[in-house]
């Protein structure tokens, strides 16, 4: 590996005992713990010195000190989840039991080792291949990481192989969850037009929306009357939780604004095979395990499937993913940081962030 020290470059350490890659260059800093599940645990923003992402009140736990059992319960995933970036397969939500094999919460790959090429790593590029089998499911997903020298935008390119000679469903998404010193009460949220739901196995702790109602963003019915709009980040004295699910996009992208500090995070995906998105909000709610109430932090969540009760109620609505005997899938996210205050109109194929004229007031 090359030792620059400036234009694009790469940093290779150990973290709590986790090897981890830090990909650099003028404006971001990407960290990548590649001995679990290729977490990204921070995505900075050098310019104004934003970390964008929500790290969790246990925060990156000793390798050594973490146990893991064999069940499927959700404390496997919380004892070692310290916030961050995970990347989900092939379950989303409880664990289930599929074809004799059974899957944790959130799947398999979020807490194992992936293997590391480096493709480049030059001032002008710094390109790494990760790759992961998963051990219950005949899964192999490779996904190559690309920083290019004074870019704003990290590129994700995906292929995901089905190994096995027989068909398998799945659910496949991306967990990034936001918090302080980016996340507050001046954060704005933008998206394409889309419909909304709040439909799930049940209502979030703390919930003041209306459940299971469903609805066009961003104007979520309120169980006591009301709307409440969803592009407005609530403060965390409002004590709430939510969740939301969101869809037919015509573009996959977000763009989620601190309008004191003039930075925001924005993420383009493949809405075809990403057609849902989960937002996850904890607005200081969620008493009792595994949160007691201490968080502030809310996730946008590009997804196959819908809703978050597991493989199983996917396969029964038919939004499950299936992808055939020796199969290859590949896909694209873009994850770019931007600086600037206004409304997001639009975030391109290529990473640009498209802001709204000054004085321009965007539609419903």
């Amino acid at each position: 590996m090359s030792r620059h020290h400036y234009g694009a470059r790469l940093h290779d350490f150990v973290s709590n005992g986790y090897r981890t890659l830090a990909l650099e260059n003028e404006v971001i800093r990407v960290e990548v713990l590649v001995d679990k599940g290729t977490d990204i645990v921070s995505f900075l923003d050098k310019r104004t010195d934003t970390d964008f992402l929500w790290r969790s009140a246990l925060g990156l736990r000793s390798a050594t000190a973490v146990t893991r059992t064999a069940t499927t319960d959700v404390t496997n995933l919380c004892d070692t989840y310290e916030g961050g970036w995970q990347e989900c397969l092939p379950n989303g939500g409880p664990g289930v039991t599929y074809k004799g094999a059974p899957i944790p919460f959130h799947g398999e790959v979020m807490n194992l080792p992936w293997e590391v090429t480096v493709v480049e790593d030059t001032p002008e590029a710094v390109i790494v291949r990760l790759s992961v089998s998963t051990v219950r499911t005949p899964f192999r997903l490779e996904k190559t990481l690309t920083l290019r020298r004074g870019q704003q935008v990290l590129e994700i390119d995906e292929a995901l192989t089905n190994e096995a000679p027989e068909e398998m469903d799945l659910m496949w998404g991306h967990h990034p969850a936001f918090g302080a010193p980016f996340l507050d009460a001046s954060c704005r949220i933008d998206l394409p037009p889309c419909r909304a739901t709040t439909r799930r196995a049940g209502a979030m702790p703390t919930s003041e929306l209306e459940f299971a109602a469903d609805f066009d963003w961003p104007n979520a019915p309120l169980a006591a009357g009301g709307f409440r709009d969803l592009r407005v980040v609530p403060p965390p004295t409002s004590r709430t939780a939510e969740w939301v699910c969101l869809s037919g996009f015509d573009e996959g992208w977000y763009g989620i604004t601190n309008t004191i500090r003039g930075v925001g995070f924005g993420m383009r995906w493949d809405a075809s095979l990403f057609p849902y998105l989960w937002f996850w909000q904890v607005w200081g709610g969620m008493p009792g395990y595994p949160w007691y109430g201490r968080h502030y932090n809310c996730a946008l969540e590009p997804w196959t499937s819908w809703p978050d009760n597991g493989l199983s109620d996917a396969i029964a609505n038919g939004t499950a993913l299936r992808i055939g005997a020796g199969e290859t899938m590949r896909t694209r996210l873009l994850a770019v940081a931007y600086i600037g205050s206004d409304v997001v109109e639009r975030i391109s194929e290529d990473g640009e962030v498209v802001l709204m004229a000054p004085g321009h007031a965007p539609t419903d």
